[in-house]
């Protein structure tokens, strides 16, 4: 069993990220919940929203696998996509690649040393429910429009509406709209509260922006969180949104090495 487990340190507009690259080192058990939840603790671990493995593929520049800071696999992460693109490109100096990831294949290409741009899935027509309206963007959103997101005391308002779709239940996001501008706060399932960005709820949230407004043709959405501002590009058919991109800031922030329970560099 490895106990010295070497990680990146990744935010990407204030969503933080530990990168496990597999494809050098073979960490651990990425189903060791425990671990990998511990790993994520911002008190007795490194501190993280969720945890990224960089694994081989054999067709595409690698596979992309989440996981919440609960330590259990999840969704697509958008954020996290552009984290470990980031890293990706810092490693191998590749401007544009394509990988695989939990809801299928995305394509990413650096825009300059700080900026990453993904493809996302297309996204189709927003089902409206009792508490807001739902988008799947790789991950289920849950929407609803506020008037000041950013002043909201979001877990606790977010976490009655998450547990109100099952035991697996949705990302709750709250929206303010003006033009094509958004502010947004996000709270996650898996992290279980707010998280200063979410790349798919920004994405979602973009979305329905555009199918309210019954805008049709190419779109760009600007968005602003507490982590910072990212842009979404997408063309609008209809109830149908096609190349779809999230465009932010990403940035490394530190390397180093985890130590298992049992050994201390003390």
């Amino acid at each position: 069993m490895k106990r010295k487990i070497p990680f990146e340190k990744y935010e990407a507009a204030g969503n933080d990220f530990i990168i496990l690259d597999f494809f050098e080192f073979w960490h651990t058990d990425l189903n060791d919940q425990l671990l990998m939840a511990r790993m994520c603790d911002r008190h007795f671990g490194v501190g993280a929203d969720g945890i990224i493995a960089l694994c081989p593929h054999e067709e595409h520049a690698f596979e992309m696998k989440y996981l919440n800071s609960d330590g259990r696999f999840s969704s697509f992460c958008g954020n996290g996509s552009r984290a470990i693109s980031h890293y990706y490109y810092r490693k191998y100096g590749k401007t544009s690649f394509d990988f695989v990831a939990a809801d299928g294949l995305h394509e990413a290409e650096v825009l300059d040393s700080s900026r990453i741009r993904i493809r996302m899935k297309n996204l189709t027509k927003p089902v409206s429910t009792p508490f807001g309206y739902l988008v799947d963007s790789g991950s289920p959103h849950l929407i609803i429009e506020v008037d000041n997101p950013l002043g909201l005391k979001v877990k606790e308002v977010g976490k009655p509406l998450r547990d109100e779709f099952g035991s697996d239940g949705v990302n709750v996001n709250f929206i303010a709209i003006e033009g094509n501008k958004l502010l947004i706060a996000t709270y996650e399932r898996g992290v279980e509260d707010e998280t200063l960005a979410c790349g798919t709820g920004i994405v979602a949230s973009a979305f329905y922006n555009c199918w309210k407004e019954q805008s049709n043709g190419k779109q760009v959405q600007n968005v602003t969180c507490k982590g910072g501002s990212l842009q979404v590009e997408l063309t609008i058919h209809g109830d149908v949104a096609e190349e779809v991109y999230l465009i932010g800031p990403v940035h490394h922030v530190f390397s180093g090495t985890f130590f298992r329970r049992g050994e201390s560099r003390f």
